[in-house]
């Protein structure tokens, strides 16, 4: 009777010390769980990641909100460790899918990361906005200068054409028709984008007239002749000038041969005015043309000091009324004079004819 008491006794004892031993572990599991936590809420670095997992999730649709935090982050392959076997270290070149303008190679608390800094696609966007505002600001400021249209008279050879493309400056050659003396200008010509014909026409005095020199004596025909030839031999041609011509430009009734030739083949006289009393004016009223004329002879004297001075003037005129037409001549002071005022000449835009005028 006695034995049976000690055993149910004894029981009541092992039970007792089991419900102990039970509270005993749960009470070490949740001890050690709150230190867990509090070790991470005061490891810096972890909670920097945990705020740019959270800028993840929001700009990146791959992360779902019930999935683990550290479900689709690359882990190191090589060392395959863990976050805790590394002390939770984040490794930046790990993080292979994500796209930014910003410095992977830095950590994530140096760089400070917004959530709008993260979004790529907005940054992308706002700097093409700012890139497009700034070519805008440029044509703007572009359009906003003088136009200089230089035209090179006389030009009659490849040397003369190698020295004007060395300049790198947009200006326009005036090539003179062909003849025995210079029979390759319609192809020379074809090696700009924009050109013109220097047509010889009579002076009063002059010593050295060009072999196919139209004169104020010429017959309507071969006028006309002449202005179809041009036509046949230079693709593309739409502005004439005239070489000399003092005695043509001032009789009236040899200009109105010469613009209806013009009209014919659909050219624009450029009237170099060689002379005061040009008729060119009066003419372009007629055959409703528009008058272009030159503004400034750059080269009358050949020296580099003064050809300065003349583009420096046409400069100054193409400020007054929104452009001007300069004429110079393919010599080495005029080349030199140019190559030496680029900087000058960035206060206009060079332009070609068809670029007021049209056609």
């Amino acid at each position: 009777m006695v034995c049976l008491k000690n055993l149910i006794r004894l029981k009541y004892f092992l039970i007792i010390f089991l419900l102990v031993l039970i509270c005993i572990l749960l009470a070490l599991k949740i001890f050690t769980e709150y230190k867990k936590q509090e070790n991470l809420a005061f490891n810096p670095e972890i909670q920097e990641f945990n705020s740019s997992i959270d800028l993840f999730r929001d700009n990146n649709q791959d992360f779902n909100q019930s999935d683990n935090i550290f479900k689709n982050y690359n882990y190191d392959q090589e060392l395959n460790t863990s976050f805790l076997e590394k002390n939770l270290s984040i490794d930046d070149n790990n993080i292979t899918d994500y796209k930014s303008n910003f410095d992977l190679n830095t950590s994530f608390s140096e760089q400070n990361l917004s959530s709008s800094d993260l979004n790529s696609s907005s940054l992308t966007q706002e700097m093409d906005t700012i890139k497009k505002e700034n070519i805008n600001q440029s044509k703007n400021n572009h359009t906003k200068k003088p136009k200089l249209v230089i035209i090179i008279d006389d030009m009659a050879n490849s040397k003369q054409v190698s020295e004007l493309k060395k300049l790198n400056l947009k200006l326009t050659p005036s090539f003179f028709p062909p003849d025995k003396t210079h029979k390759n200008t319609p192809q020379l010509a074809l090696e700009f984008k924009f050109f013109m014909v220097h047509l010889p026409l009579e002076a009063i005095n002059y010593n050295k007239p060009e072999l196919n020199t139209l004169k104020v004596s010429d017959s309507k025909e071969h006028i006309d002749a002449m202005i179809k030839s041009i036509k046949k031999e230079f693709k593309g041609l739409r502005y004439i000038n005239n070489h000399t011509g003092s005695l043509f430009t001032s009789d009236e009734n040899a200009m109105r041969k010469l613009f209806d030739a013009f009209k014919k083949q659909d050219f624009i006289f450029v009237d170099s005015k060689t002379i005061g009393k040009t008729k060119a004016l009066k003419l372009t009223k007629e055959f409703n043309q528009p008058y272009i004329q030159r503004d400034v002879f750059l080269d009358n004297e050949d020296n580099v000091s003064y050809i300065k001075s003349q583009l420096k003037q046409a400069i100054d005129l193409a400020h007054k009324k929104g452009f001007a037409i300069a004429i110079a001549h393919p010599r080495k002071n005029t080349f030199k004079a140019l190559e030496e005022s680029k900087e000058m000449l960035l206060e206009v835009n060079l332009v070609y004819l068809n670029e007021i005028y049209g056609n």
